[in-house]
């Protein structure tokens, strides 16, 4: 499998709630390298903002969707037909909540999806975990989910690049007589080496802090639950869905959503470095519940489609002293 890169772009694809508008679409987000992405849920129009994107859809490695409300999933179909109509064969792996293999089988004998040699993994979801590539889909990204607390059954996501070594002073190991080709490379993996002094050199001497790859969170559809949080800990980037301004909280959990102001509580209780919102209802302003957010998590943004964020890697300790276990 191929190095895992440094940096993702987080790139929204729809930030609508509900239904499309003329300047937002429904619900949708890549997490992007530049040699492979995945998706977080599929709104209807998600494969052609893929395309303006500059995405290949032979990159995709999976899909993750929420929950099965139309907004989140219509368009799926499209996208899975798609990629078997181009002659895909690689495996695209779906991952959701349980009926959704259901539902797409259904769609399959009815004639409304023909994926032609492309196998369709699709992994339901129960409980929190972290989640196993099936055979033959391997990925650098590492998924994890926790059940969210919505009208129906939804699992928010937690996607992230494995940590990577720090750097190397590649002159200072020269100068202290380690030679450059295997020796140096086994140092910068983290790994002692033997001169032919017999004297042992460990990494810490010549290699810095690991750095932390990049998590990314996506917590749509919900009330304020605990899920949220264990998402978000620690994220570079918390998404968060931000359905209305805080004076319609009350509106906002009637249908199983939260507010921006909400939002930001979840992002500063999570630590998470900055938060995204997204899934706002065609009868607010986005950035004006930003605003509103910003006054609880100053690093607090309104998402906008074809916007994207840049998310780099971190220096973080060996060990990560004192950081949360988000899943359990």
């Amino acid at each position: 499998m191929m190095q895992a890169p440094d940096r993702v772009r987080v790139i929204p694809f729809g930030t609508s709630a509900g239904r499309p508008t003329l300047n937002r679409a429904a619900s949708a987000l890549a997490i992007a390298t530049d040699s492979a992405w995945v998706l977080c849920d599929c709104g209807e129009n998600a494969q052609i903002t893929a395309l303006r994107a500059g995405l290949s859809l032979s990159r995709l490695d999976a899909v993750l969707i929420t929950h099965l409300h139309g907004d989140h999933f219509n368009g799926l179909p499209g996208l899975l037909g798609t990629m078997g109509l181009e002659g895909r064969e690689r495996p695209i792996v779906v991952v959701g909540p349980p009926g959704i293999a259901g539902v797409l089988e259904m769609l399959g004998k009815a004639g409304s999806i023909g994926t032609g040699a492309m196998p369709v993994k699709i992994v339901e979801l129960a409980g929190a975990g972290d989640l196993g590539w099936p055979a033959g889909t391997e990925s650098f990204f590492q998924v994890a989910f926790h059940p969210l607390v919505h009208r129906v059954p939804t699992f928010g996501y937690r996607v992230s690049l494995p940590d990577r070594p720090g750097s190397l002073d590649a002159e200072a190991a020269v100068a202290a007589g380690i030679p450059r080709g295997p020796m140096m490379a086994e140092l910068k993996a983290g790994r002692s080496v033997q001169l032919p002094s017999g004297e042992r050199i460990e990494p810490e001497r010549f290699v810095g802090p690991r750095r932390r790859g990049p998590i990314v969170a996506y917590v749509l559809d919900c009330v304020p639950c605990e899920g949220a949080v264990a998402l978000g800990s620690l994220a570079d980037v918390l998404v968060h869905e931000s359905t209305y301004e805080h004076a319609r909280a009350e509106l906002a959990h009637e249908r199983g959503h939260t507010t921006g102001v909400e939002a930001a509580r979840i992002a500063r209780d999570a630590r998470a470095g900055r938060l995204l919102l997204t899934h706002f209802s065609p009868s607010v302003d986005g950035e004006s519940v930003a605003e509103e957010a910003r006054a609880i998590h100053p690093g607090t943004a309104a998402a906008s489609d074809l916007t994207s964020l840049e998310v780099g890697p971190m220096e973080v300790a060996q060990h990560r002293t004192g950081a949360p276990t988000p899943m359990g």
